[in-house]
């Protein structure tokens, strides 16, 4: 997906400019290319509704919205959405909504707020305002962000929607410590890192995207244990390990992740 923002990547005296700069970048958009989402200011305040106001077109496919502390901010959201879609022509339901867990009420609620709406397509984490609001520095070796991590994951798998996404890497320059933040992401359950730059997001991609090796894996285990239910078997060994439903699963996971260049997350 690309994610315009409309937040803190823009000043307070230029949200207007890039609030139709936006609009004018979705109406421009004739399909094909990466999933068009915008990250909008708080939907409480006014410049979040002014966004909410600019963006929702047929083109729009979500939102991501900062700071969600409890799923009430998403149930209200929900029903804006629901308002403007019927008022613009978009399907309804169509716009889902990314909410992006920064503050330690938000890792708290992570598993209301993904229940919060079926509009909620996964969940995000944002390292540097939760660093903040935490009163401390995050690094990627810190215990807090394995326990953040494995708390989106399990909130996104046990309400049923996409795996969460990994926040991203502010040093342009790190290549290397951006695809060992990556690797360590996906191992945990994450579905892609967000992106500032588009060098970065080739490495993302590479990371999360499966490899040839996989995906030849994927397709032996499935078409190897489908002959095997024809016979009644429903546990055996594909390339010297047990393969059972759990792992077959596992298989079919790889074979829905998208190629490369579709995996990472970015901002413009």
């Amino acid at each position: 997906m690309a994610i315009v923002d409309l937040e803190d990547g823009v000043s307070r005296d230029r949200k207007a400019e890039a609030r139709g700069a936006a609009r004018e970048l979705l109406g421009g958009r004739k399909g094909g290319g990466p999933l068009a989402f915008v990250r909008v200011n708080s939907p409480a305040g006014a410049e979040g509704r002014a966004d909410l106001e600019a963006v929702v077109l047929p083109q729009l496919a979500g939102v991501m919205v900062p700071k969600v502390g409890s799923p009430a901010q998403v149930e209200v959201l929900d029903w804006t959405l629901t308002r403007l879609e019927r008022e613009r022509g978009v399907p309804e339901g169509q716009v889902s909504v990314l909410p992006l867990l920064e503050t330690a009420a938000g890792l708290e609620a992570a598993r209301e707020i993904a229940r919060s709406s079926p509009r909620v397509c996964a969940l995000a984490l944002g390292l540097a305002d939760l660093s903040a609001d935490l009163g401390t520095r995050i690094g990627t070796s810190s215990p807090l962000l394995a326990v953040a991590r494995a708390e989106l994951v399990v909130a996104c798998r046990s309400a049923g929607v996409g795996p969460p996404l990994d926040p991203v890497h502010l040093d342009l320059q790190d290549l290397a410590g951006l695809r060992a933040e990556a690797v360590a992401a996906r191992e945990m359950g994450f579905q892609g890192k967000a992106c500032i730059h588009p060098r970065q997001a080739e490495v993302v991609a590479g990371v999360f995207a499966p490899t040839a090796e996989e995906r030849e894996w994927a397709q032996r285990v499935l078409s190897t244990f489908a002959a095997a239910e024809q016979e009644g078997r429903s546990a055996l060994v594909v390339d010297g390990e047990f393969v059972d439903y759990a792992v077959v699963a596992r298989a079919r996971r790889i074979l829905r992740l998208p190629d490369p260049g579709q995996s990472a997350a970015r901002s413009q």
